[in-house]
């Protein structure tokens, strides 16, 4: 199965969505209909601060996606999703380096990362190989599609504590120190999806 492109939005919830993931199938629903959507689709409210939620989805290509956002039907979309939605978010694309089975654990990472220097690519993405290949690709990576010095990394795990203490062992945590030099962490946080299969 060839790696999709992965949307992901970062929003502000409402206290709705928060109590009650539900409210967004029929948004889903929409969704499931569109040509090029790989179902399920995945909400999930960020554990550390619950005023911030993740949709996540597949798509065969970013084309698939924008026809989408282009279609007679993507206003009725936009009003299915205003229950949920508290007024800010971001939308990024993404094909990562395997399968973003991420979204299926108990737990799932999400860390947005900025390259400082685009001369660094090379040693950042050589130690997030590294770390996603320890991770038997339970942790994957990749440049978005709208900027490549912009870096999206999922990764599964068990709960928070266990993404700390696999982090805190001493080759990872000097790995992780040598990228946050070379690149800046601007989103580090955890949410739990809830999946959608749109009926």
């Amino acid at each position: 199965m060839s790696i999709p492109t992965s949307e992901l939005v970062i929003f502000d919830t409402t206290e709705a969505v928060r109590k009650d993931r539900s409210i967004l199938k029929p948004a889903f629903e929409l969704v499931s209909k569109a040509n090029g959507i790989q179902m399920p689709a995945y909400v999930g409210i960020q554990i550390e601060n619950a005023a911030k939620g993740y949709v996540f989805m597949n798509w065969d290509s970013l084309a698939h996606h924008k026809t989408m956002l282009a279609s007679p039907s993507y206003p009725n979309l936009l009003e299915a999703l205003k229950p949920a939605y508290g007024g800010w978010s971001k939308m990024y694309h993404v094909i990562f380096n395997a399968q973003p089975v991420a979204v299926k654990q108990p737990v799932t990472e999400v860390l947005l990362l900025t390259i400082k220097n685009p001369s660094n690519r090379t040693e950042v993405f050589d130690i997030l190989t590294k770390f996603s290949d320890s991770t038997k690709k339970m942790v994957v990576f990749g440049p978005t599609l709208e900027d490549k010095n912009v870096i999206i990394l999922v990764g599964g795990w068990r709960s928070v504590e266990a993404h700390w203490q696999a982090v805190a062992k001493p080759e990872t945590k000097a790995a992780l120190e040598r990228l946050y030099t070379l690149a800046n962490k601007d989103h580090l946080f955890h949410t739990s999806f809830t999946s959608f299969t749109g009926k």
